[in-house]
This record gives structure tokens, sequence and C-alpha cells, in this order.
């Protein structure tokens, strides 16, 4: 009885789990532990490892987290920062469990469709919040020329408006009636401007454009393609002549590029100096790296700036890539990459068009947001992309509806 009624609650928690984790982290945790303890219960173990032992991203995940557990044995880090790393990574041996608990293709709908449904209330929330001081957006100036922001920061609600983009797109390409056409169109050039227009967020802007890449190459053939390329091009110029907070932002960009070398204390400035001296840390523990949580407090020994080694420098590389090779060597490096070309891997096994593109897309968002930040360690974005890869990539690997599983089932069968 208990393992039947974890089996029919498991859905509704994954469900609910790809609504509320863009807009709540409390809920997010919540709703991971909720789905572990259903997990467990409803058991099928070997249906279970049989919906992912053909999945490199399963494995790469794995692995990535196997080299956390290892690289404590021998790092000089103390606990704190230690199982700060052994809880931030956790979430990637939990996307191997999300994989086994959404192996049916409505199930992996509803949860895709949730997703939607959440950004759609973020889209509508920063909309709104033009004109009107909504009491749960994070940000209260309203007006146009400044930056608007829901839930967390401008960052990681961009990566997952970017995102957004690309599904609305994709949505658009195959819908079957004029109206959802014209209604997906509407909803992906509404959150692309409400990157461009309505956030100061510079990480947003290459984002979005990475995946306007996406669609247009990985999407559309032939004539279409290089008319929907020309047409991207003409935007990107005519959002630079018609928002200022764009402008600035690159103009601030440049500038701090520019002056990287005498400003190290600027966004930019801060990430170029970073990116010098955390591949010397690197350098000297290739094979094994210095171990779990080691780079924040071995990073110091390299740091020359007046300022000194500030919370800033010590708190991650703002580089994924960097940041697996300073703790865990060679095989972190290797396993990262493994993981992004996985996913590459897989969508080009799938057989939808919709779950191709958008697995494509999410690793070249992971892999140019992993070269600025280190998305896997912070809180919001590693919620995002590790929830995401697991639901692309089990789509792609769901068995067909004519096999179903008793686990696959639980959610009714297949579309």
């Amino acid at each position: 009885m208990l393992n039947l009624s974890a089996t029919l609650l498991l859905p509704a928690a994954a469900t609910a789990l790809f609504l509320f984790f863009p807009v709540s982290l409390a809920l997010a945790s919540i709703l991971m532990l909720v789905i572990l303890v259903l997990w467990l219960f409803a058991g099928n173990f070997r249906e279970r490892w049989l919906a992912v032992r053909d999945n490199p991203v399963a494995w790469a995940a794995l692995a990535i987290y196997g080299l956390v557990l290892i690289g404590v044995l021998y790092s000089p880090a103390d606990w704190d920062e230690i199982s700060l790393h052994l809880t931030k990574y956790l979430k990637l041996p939990f996307a191997v469990v999300l994989m086994t608990a959404i192996t049916s293709d409505r199930l992996q709908q509803r949860c895709l469709d949730a997703f939607v449904w959440a950004m759609g209330f973020v889209l509508a929330s920063t909309w709104l919040n033009v004109w009107w001081d909504l009491p749960w957006s994070k940000t209260h100036n309203q007006g146009w020329h400044v930056t608007h922001h829901v839930f967390g920061d401008y960052i990681t609600q961009n990566i997952m408006m970017a995102f957004m983009v690309l599904v609305a797109l994709v949505r658009m390409l195959h819908a079957t009636t004029v109206w959802r056409r014209l209604g997906w169109a509407a909803v992906s050039l509404l959150a692309s401007v409400s990157i461009t227009h309505l956030s100061e967020g510079r990480t947003g802007y290459l984002l979005l454009c990475v995946m306007l890449a996406v669609f247009v190459f990985a999407a559309l053939r032939g004539r279409s393609m290089w008319f929907a390329a020309i047409l991207g091009a003409c935007l990107t110029a005519g959002v630079l002549v018609s928002s200022d907070l764009v402008r600035e932002r690159v103009v601030l960009a440049y500038t701090e590029v520019v002056r990287a070398n005498e400003e190290k204390a600027t966004s930019v400035g801060n990430r170029v100096y970073l990116y010098r001296i955390t591949p010397l840390l690197a350098a000297e523990e290739p094979l094994l790296g210095h171990g779990t949580g080691a780079y924040h407090s071995q990073i110091c020994r390299f740091v020359d700036i007046p300022e000194g080694c500030h919370g800033w420098i010590t708190w991650h590389p703002h580089n994924q890539f960097l940041f697996f090779a300073a703790d865990h060597g060679i095989p972190g490096f290797a396993a990262y990459i493994f993981l992004l070309l996985g996913m590459v891997w897989l969508a080009r096994r799938a057989q939808a068009p919709e779950a191709r593109v958008l697995l494509i897309g999410l690793a070249a968002l992971l892999a140019v947001n992993s070269m600025t930040n280190s998305p896997l360690w912070s809180a919001r974005e590693s919620h995002f992309f590790t929830y995401m890869m697991a639901l692309l990539s089990s789509r792609i690997l769901a068995r067909p509806a004519t096999r179903q599983t008793p686990m696959q089932s639980q959610a009714g069968p297949g579309r």
C-alpha cells in the first residue's frame, strides 16, 4: 500500500518541482526531499536502473559528484567549505534520481509545461512591475530604462528567460494553428524584450543571442535558416539602437575590459583577474586537483592586489571549468566536458525535434554561462540546469509506450 501511494504521488511531486523552482529555492529544496523519499518507497529500482544505464548525462553527473566525494580525502579545506561543496553539488546525483522518476512521455511534457507556466508568471510580473509595485517582486523601481527582476537575481532570471525564449520559438515552429503560432511568437518577443530592455544583466544579453543562434541553426533549414539569421542580426542592431540600458551596459563592459589591468574590482576586471590566477592554482595539482573546497583558501596564495583576498575572489572563480580544474584537476575538468558532450550526443539521437533543439540549447546555455560564472555552484542556476538536464535527457531516452513498465504507466499512456 505504501509502495502504491508513493508511486502515485511521485509524478505530482516532480511536476510541482518544475512549477516552483523558478520562484522559490526553499520550496524546491523541500520538494527535492519529498521526491527522494517517495522514490525510495516507490521501489522498482531495476526498472529505474534501466531508465538511466544508457544515459551519458547521468554517468557524467555521478562521476562529478564521485570526484567531489574523493576530493574530501585529501582536501586542505575546513569542514565548512567541504560540506558546502557536498551540499551544492548534491543536485547532480539527485538529477539522476529525477531522471528515473519522470520516465513517461506524458509526465515529462507535464513537467516542461509546469516550467513554462512558472516562467510565464515571472514574465508577466516583470512587465507589470514596469507600472505597478508588485509585493512579491525583488525590485521596486517602476518605469523604463531600469532593471526589473522578480525572484532571486537578474542573472538567474535572464538565464531561465533566455531558455524560455527558445521553448517559445520551438513551440511556435511546431504549432498546428495560426493563433497558437502568434501566441508563442508573442511570448518569445515579450521574453526577449524583458531581457534586453528590462534588465541590466549582460550575461542575459549574451545568452539570449546564444538561444536565438541555437534556434536558427538547430531548428531551421535552408532558406528559412539564412533568412532568420539575417533577421536576427538586424534585430540585434535594433536592440542596440533602441535600448539605452543595453548600450550603457555594453559600453561599460568594453571600458572594464580595457581597464581590467588597472581596475580589478569591477565585474569584468575581477573576472579577467580570476581567469589569470586560477589556472596557476590548477597547474600546481593537475592530476587530482587540490581537493574539494580547496579553491576558497588556496587561491589567496596567488592574489597580489591591494584589496587583498576578498570575498568575491574566494567565493568562486566565475568559471565552472576552472573551478573543477582547481579542485579536482584534469578528471574534474574532463568529467564536466563529458557532461556537456553527453547532452549534445543525446540531442543528436532525439527523434522529436523539440527535445533535440531544447537539449542542444540547454547544453549551449550551460557551456557559455560556465565561462562567466559557476552555474553548478550557484544556488538558483544549479536548480535550473540540473533539473532541466534530467528532464530533457530522460525525454530523449524514454522508451516507446508499447513497452511501458509499471513505473512508466504511473502518469498514464504516452502522447
